[in-house]
C-alpha cells in the first residue's frame, strides 16, 4: 500500500506534466489515507468525506481555487443534465465532495469532469470544467493536516500557497502554518 507521501508525489508529478485529471486518483486516495488516519477507521462512509471536505474547504478554496467562487447559478442544474444521478444543492464544497467520493469509487475520475483553464467551474458540452488548481488544494488539506506530520516526499518537492513557495517535505502537518498564511492574505485584502 502507497503512503500519503507517495499518493501526494504522484498526483504533483500528474500536475507538474499536466496531466491533472490523472492527479485526482491519487490526491483522493490521499484523502481517504488521511482520514483513516485521523479517525482510525478502515471503512470509511461518505459522512467521513463530508466532514472532512467541510474542516478543510477554507483552505481548498484558498489553495486550489481562489477565483471559483461564487458558484455559477446554472451549475446546479447543468451537472444534474449532465449526470442525473449527481445531485448538487449548494454548490462548490458539494462539488469537491463528489469529485473526491466518485473518484474513489470508479478508481478514476468521472467522465463528466474536466478541467479548464478559467480558474472557476463552468458547464461546457456536457462536462462540468473544473478550476486549475483544484488538485493543488485537495493535496493542500493533505500536506497540511496534522495526521500526516510524520510524513516524508522527495526533497525536490514544493507547494505554492498564494506567494509562497515551500518544500513540501517541511509543511507535513503543519495546519497553523496555512491559517497564518491564509489570515495573512485576508486581513490584506
Amino acid at each position: 500500500m502507497e503512503t500519503v507521501g507517495q499518493l501526494v508525489q504522484e498526483a504533483v508529478d500528474f500536475t507538474n506534466s499536466g496531466a491533472a485529471l490523472r492527479a485526482i486518483l491519487p490526491a483522493a486516495q490521499a484523502i481517504a489515507a488521511t482520514i483513516r488516519r485521523e479517525t482510525g477507521k478502515e471503512s470509511l462512509a461518505e459522512d467521513d468525506f463530508k466532514r472532512f471536505v467541510k474542516q478543510n474547504f477554507a483552505l481548498i478554496t484558498f489553495m486550489g481555487m481562489p477565483r471559483a467562487l461564487p458558484l455559477p447559478m446554472n451549475i446546479p442544474f447543468g451537472l444534474k443534465r449532465i449526470v442525473p444521478s449527481f445531485n448538487v444543492h449548494h454548490g462548490a464544497e458539494e462539488i469537491v465532495l463528489l469529485v473526491v467520493s466518485e473518484t474513489l469509487r470508479t478508481n478514476r475520475p468521472p467522465a463528466a469532469f474536466d478541467f479548464n483553464t478559467a480558474g472557476r467551474f463552468e458547464i461546457v458540452k456536457d462536462k462540468l470544467l473544473l478550476p486549475p488548481g483544484l488538485v493543488n488544494g485537495l493535496l493542500g488539506s493533505v500536506i497540511f493536516h496534522p495526521a500526516n506530520r510524520a510524513e516524508t516526499i522527495g526533497d525536490k518537492y514544493w507547494m505554492s500557497i498564494s506567494d509562497f513557495k515551500m518544500f513540501i517535505s517541511e509543511l507535513w502537518g503543519r495546519r497553523a502554518l496555512a491559517d497564518r498564511i491564509m489570515k495573512f492574505y485576508l486581513e490584506r485584502d
